[in-house]
């Protein structure tokens, strides 16, 4: 094909018809020609990455775009061959990822249909490059098995050029494809060339393949293997890695039997127990084993028990090794490092794991570690924050260990770099423990300089009048939070007032929690312009205006009627202070502060949001149908919809990190639904259940999925009687 022909291609699509992720695909001809360019490649192929796949999405336009890519580069008219080889394979791995997600919109349907189509026609367009050489000729061959057609031409071509000699990449890449579209490849292997052999194992496993053959082949290869595995398969960054995702079973025994296992064959485990259900536990035992050496590396193997369900093994083990941690660390996410503690982040597991023993870590890695001050704890496998801010997030209870380890902590000198200060989480967190008070008092006020917003916020809440005098000079900065603070300690209207004329942005939840006179004429005019005429734009400026209209409301009860077509808004609208906002409504229905029709239109919203998914660029708000529903179990309201709408709600929600409580609790309350509901919902539950993914967390994953498979079967229990 010439560049006359992928140019004519190119033309026979409407483009501007067609949508990509910043608007109309009319500019993706622009990109496209411009992969042509030695001075445009580079940003042609970022744009296109960005608009066409924008975060693993597809769009119309991702189809039609990519086989016009595949033209060009089948014609050899880019450029930068590779990288645009690479970007046909990653639309491959996108389309794969949405077919193994259940999709029940039509829309979503066909994309993902039209998306597989074209992997045929792409794979044609490529093929030529398979007699050339290089990381394209690979990645053509590729393309090859992602059409899931064994295509006569296509076979041929990849049998002749895995018989070549001497044997590469590109044969390599041919043999796997061969495999993987279960095209016999014993001629290429005929003479036994390593690389080709393991190519081909690879491939069996990536395909679900057990056999023991394979998996010793693959532990007495290791080494080899890992040079061929990123040959012969799409990103695969490391090898413990991809054979976690992609065979969950043969990674877990093959990583098992690795003798001398480095960090990547650990994390490889871990892969494997946050991933898969079945094979968790081989994982966990070899990650037991592991950490029981006297040689393991302590930091290394709390950061991968702390991710295995906190067994009594698990747990002991992360006692033992906290006890050999001396030190701490540092690591870096980008351009920026932070200061580590494995005990900290041993103790954190303990804690969620309900273990009392978590807070002598804790204590340990503040009174020993000369960074305590600016610890950054580890909240999840890829997620840090401050220390004093994971513990307030967790309701940690206080120790006198634990107080005395932060005090030391907050007389340390601040670190030369005051975003790495974590001096005002440690304050919040003393701040949430009213025992801590007599003791933390003198380093919390000395730290009235650098953390004046914390510093005043904790005296205040401990009462400390002794430091008014001290709140008061800090609060000449006019910043909101201090005053508040004095206001709280001095019971003063006009100090009260005096915050209402600060800036209040992102401070007025406070405000209304701490405001003393709830009758103040000035105060209840100010929580009316919260409140406005409709629901406010962010998440949180809903909740001040649900927390306006309670105090309105509790102190005129006329207010309820004025305030409803607000409350109203945020509860249809579906997102954000949901339940807080259902909540408020039944408190007033409950107080009869609504008249008849606003009850009958309470009850119709909530039927209509559990029939109906208010939804977002981030798909359906499956909070709010859940929500409603339970609503309408209390009010004794029958629910509205086909069991086939019920089980979408219960599953979307129990599946959803954010919505799984009110989805369990509102499972558990269809125990009493019609039988028709109640074995649809079980048969879906069970599903979930006795599937080997885990429920997806905010956390630490293999830790919540067990908790929430454990609140799921009595539920299913009392689902599944008849």
């Amino acid at each position: 094909m010439n560049s006359v022909h992928w140019r004519t291609h190119l033309a026979e699509v409407d483009w501007p018809t067609l949508e990509h992720a910043y608007g109309d695909a009319s500019d993706v001809p622009g990109w496209i020609e411009a992969l042509a360019g030695a001075e445009t490649v580079e940003e042609s192929l970022h744009e296109l990455w960005a608009a066409v796949l924008h975060q693993g999405t597809l769009y119309d336009s991702t189809a039609p775009a990519m086989t016009s890519i595949a033209a060009v580069l089948g014609a050899r008219q880019t450029v930068d061959a590779e990288s645009t080889a690479w970007l046909l394979l990653m639309f491959d791995d996108v389309v794969r990822a949405y077919e193994q997600v259940e999709v029940d919109d039509v829309e979503t349907a066909t994309l993902v249909r039209s998306a597989r189509d074209s992997l045929i026609g792409i794979a044609a367009l490529v093929r030529p490059l398979i007699v050339d050489d290089g990381a394209e000729a690979a990645a053509a061959a590729l393309l090859q098995a992602a059409a899931r057609t064994a295509d006569s031409a296509a076979v041929e071509m990849l049998a002749a050029r895995a018989s070549a000699r001497p044997a590469g990449q590109v044969e390599q890449a041919c043999v796997a494809a061969l495999t993987t579209l279960g095209v016999d490849v014993s001629a290429a292997l005929a003479d036994g060339d390593p690389g080709l052999v393991m190519a081909a194992t690879l491939a069996r496993i990536a395909a679900g393949g057990t056999e023991t053959t394979d998996l010793d082949a693959l532990v007495a290869g290791w080494e080899l293997a890992v040079e061929v595995a990123p040959r012969i398969a799409f990103g695969v960054g490391n090898l413990p890695e991809w054979l976690s995702e992609v065979n969950p079973e043969a990674s877990a025994v093959v990583l098992a039997a690795l003798p001398t296992p480095d960090e990547a064959t650990i994390a490889g485990l871990v892969d494997v127990v946050i991933g898969s259900r079945s094979n968790a536990p081989a994982a966990v035992r070899r990650l037991l084993a592991l950490a029981a050496l006297p040689e393991a590396t302590p930091e290394a193997m709390i950061a991968a028990l702390r991710q295995c369900p906190p067994t009594p093994e698990v747990c002991d083990l992360l006692v033992a090794l906290a006890e050999r941690v001396t030190t701490g660390g540092t690591s870096a996410i980008g351009s920026s490092t932070f200061d580590t503690d494995a005990r900290a982040d041993s103790a954190l597991a303990l804690l969620r794991a309900g273990d009392g023993r978590w807070a002598r870590p804790m204590a340990q890695a503040l009174l020993t570690n000369p960074a305590a001050r600016g610890l950054m704890v580890a909240t999840s496998a890829s997620g840090r924050s401050a220390l004093g801010y994971a513990l307030v997030r967790e309701h940690a209870p206080s120790a006198t260990m634990l107080i005395v380890g932060i005090r030391q902590a907050l007389r340390q000198k601040p670190p030369a770099d005051p975003s790495r200060d974590g001096a005002g989480h440690l304050i919040d967190l003393l701040g949430s423990w009213p025992e801590a008070t007599a003791d933390a008092l003198p380093e919390v006020r000395e730290l009235l300089a650098v953390a004046p917003k914390q510093s005043a916020n904790a005296l205040a809440t401990w009462n400390d009048t002794a430091s008014t005098d001290r709140v008061r000079e800090a609060s000449v900065s006019g910043d909101a939070t201090v005053l508040l603070a004095l206001a709280r300690l001095t019971k003063d209207p006009e100090d009260f007032h005096r915050v209402l004329d600060a800036d209040l942005e992102h401070k007025e939840s406070a405000v209304l929690a701490h405001w003393a006179d709830r009758t103040d004429p000035r105060f209840l005019d100010w929580c009316r312009s919260l409140v406005g005429t409709e629901a406010a734009t962010s998440d949180y400026q809903r909740d001040d205006q649900l927390a306006s209209l309670r105090i309105l409301a509790a102190f005129d009860a006329g207010e309820a009627a004025t305030g409803w077509p607000v409350l109203r808004s945020i509860i249809d609208a579906g997102r954000g202070p949901i339940e807080e906002a259902i909540g408020l409504a039944l408190e007033w229905r409950a107080q009869q502060l609504l008249p008849p029709q606003a009850h009958t239109d309470f009850e119709a919203l909530l039927a209509d949001l559990v029939v109906i998914d208010r939804k977002s660029f981030n798909g359906p708000f499956v909070k709010a149908s859940a929500a409603a529903a339970v609503t309408l179990l209390d009010l004794g309201l029958p629910l509205p919809g086909t069991p086939a709408r019920i089980v979408k709600v219960v599953a979307g929600a129990v599946t959803d990190q954010w919505a799984r409580d009110v989805g369990l609790r509102l499972a558990e309350r269809l125990a009493a639904a019609p039988a028709t509901v109640r074995r649809a919902v079980a048969k879906k539950l069970r599903s979930l259940v006795d599937r080997d993914e885990r429920f997806d967390s905010s956390g630490d994953i293999a830790v919540e999925d067990e908790r929430t498979v454990a609140r799921l079967r009595p539920i299913l229990h009392d689902l599944e009687i008849d």
